[in-house]
C-alpha cells in the first residue's frame, strides 16, 4: 500500500483540527475560560474594595454581588448556551441561591483564614520568614507591591486565591446540575 506524505499530513491535520475544535468548544473549557474571567472580575472588585475600605468582610459581599450577576450572564449565554428566556427568572433565582451558598463558604473561609486564625495560617505557611523588602515584593511596578507588604497581607491574598479555587469547583457543579441542566 502506497500512502504519500501529503495524504498523511492532510489526514493528521483534519483529525487534529476536529479534535482541537471539539475540545475548545467543550462545555468544561468554556466554563473554565469564563470562570477565569469571572475570577479576575472578583479579584479586581475584592482587592479594590479591600484597599478602599481597609477591612476583610464587606469586600466579600460587594465582590460576590458583582460577580454573581456577571457569572449568570456568561454562564447562561456563553457556557451552557441556554438562550431560552422563559426560565430566566427561575434560573436567576436558582443561580443566586447557589452563589449565595458559595458566598457563605467564602465568608466562612475568609473569617477562618483572615479574621480569626490568620496567625495560625501565617505560622503554617511560614510567612514571617519572608523578607517583603526583596524581590519580587519591593518592585514598585509589581502588582504585589500594593497588595503584599507583610505576612498578614500575604496571608489575605493567599486565602482569597484558595477560596476562589474552591468556589470555581463548587459553582461548576451547582450550575451544571442544578441550574442549567
Amino acid at each position: 500500500m502506497n500512502i504519500n506524505v501529503r495524504s498523511v499530513f492532510l489526514i493528521r491535520k483534519a483529525f487534529k483540527g476536529h479534535m482541537a475544535e471539539r475540545y475548545l468548544k467543550s462545555e468544561k473549557i468554556k466554563y473554565l475560560f469564563w470562570g477565569v474571567i469571572t475570577t479576575l472580575v472578583y479579584f479586581l472588585v475584592r482587592f479594590l474594595t479591600m484597599a478602599l475600605l481597609n477591612q476583610a468582610m464587606l469586600p466579600v459581599l460587594i465582590a460576590q454581588v458583582v460577580t454573581v450577576l456577571f457569572a449568570f450572564v456568561v454562564n447562561k449565554f456563553f457556557v451552557f448556551a441556554d438562550n431560552q428566556s422563559r426560565h430566566v427568572v427561575v434560573q436567576l433565582i436558582r443561580f443566586s441561591v447557589g452563589r449565595l451558598f458559595v458566598a457563605g463558604i467564602d465568608f466562612l473561609l475568609t473569617y477562618i483564614m483572615i479574621e480569626r486564625y490568620s496567625d495560625l495560617f501565617i505560622r503554617l505557611l511560614r510567612l514571617k520568614t519572608i523578607n517583603f523588602q526583596t524581590f519580587p515584593f519591593e518592585l514598585s511596578w509589581s502588582w504585589l507591591h500594593g497588595w503584599v507588604y507583610d505576612s498578614i497581607s500575604f496571608n489575605a491574598v493567599i486565602a482569597v486565591f484558595v477560596i476562589q479555587v474552591i468556589a470555581i469547583v463548587v459553582n461548576y457543579f451547582i450550575s451544571k446540575f442544578m441550574i442549567f441542566d
